[in-house]
């Protein structure tokens, strides 16, 4: 039998966290919910959840309390990696929650199907990543590819490029993580669906067009730089 994934919900406002246990616990994840970052790192002390969901602000009534970003940046402290989605109604936190940590943002009001999406890509990227880099993993033994400029640590989901710390959403970092695992070598657009979303998504190869093109935007490449586009087949990314 397949264990659920734990979810975390951490936000201030008991009608929001309502809502979320409703609608998480329909699509079968399992739950917890908390008010203040305080209590949720307690929590996790002595139990680690899959994924946590992460109101940016938190305690606006009470100054004393920890805000959201301070919660991130307390768990990124952490020796075990934990995705963390921040949710607000300011869209402005983004950079923000970003800079802090966090793997990925939603704006409230939220879009369910758009939050659904996010939650499972989110897990399907971080749980291919570390089937990858366990110890025992005949695919890659190693937590952190080097390519050039290009440092990427799959222990912790983070990547710089040229110095500079690159925030990526769960399946950019995938895409970009799995190509630099196999450099120099050509994948189609099918191939790169199956490997890094796991399954085929007749019809929508272009989605990873898009993923390419955020990647390369993020890393501020000239054209073919790094990541070169083979006319005809698809993708590869260069080693010098």
């Amino acid at each position: 039998m397949t264990q659920k994934s734990l979810i975390m919900i951490v936000d201030d406002e008991e009608s929001i966290r309502s809502a979320l246990v409703t609608f998480l616990n329909h699509l079968g994840y399992v739950t917890e919910d908390y008010a203040t970052g305080e209590d949720a790192i307690r929590r996790i002390q002595d139990h680690v959840p899959d994924l946590i969901l992460l109101d940016v602000v938190l305690s606006e009534d009470a100054m004393s309390g920890m805000s959201g970003i301070e919660v991130c940046r307390v768990l990124r402290e952490r020796e075990k990696f934990i995705p963390i989605i921040m949710l607000t109604s300011y869209p402005e936190w983004q950079v923000e929650s970003l800079g802090q940590g966090a793997i990925a943002f939603i704006t409230k009001p939220w879009d369910n199907n758009m939050l659904a999406t996010q939650i499972r890509s989110t897990l399907s990227a971080v749980n291919r990543i570390r089937q990858e880099t366990r110890p025992t993993s005949a695919t890659y033994k190693n937590s952190q590819i080097i390519i050039g400029e290009l440092d990427i640590d799959l222990v912790n989901f983070r990547a710089s490029y040229k110095g500079e710390q690159i925030s990526f959403t769960p399946i950019e970092f995938s895409v970009l993580a799995f190509l630099a695992r196999n450099p120099d070598r050509q994948w189609t657009r099918e191939a790169l669906l199956n490997n890094v979303w796991d399954y085929s998504w007749d019809g929508y190869e272009r989605t990873v067009d898009r993923h390419i093109a955020a990647i390369r935007r993020k890393l501020k490449l000239r054209r073919n730089e790094l990541i070169e586009t083979v006319h005809g087949v698809g993708y590869r990314l260069v080693s010098q």
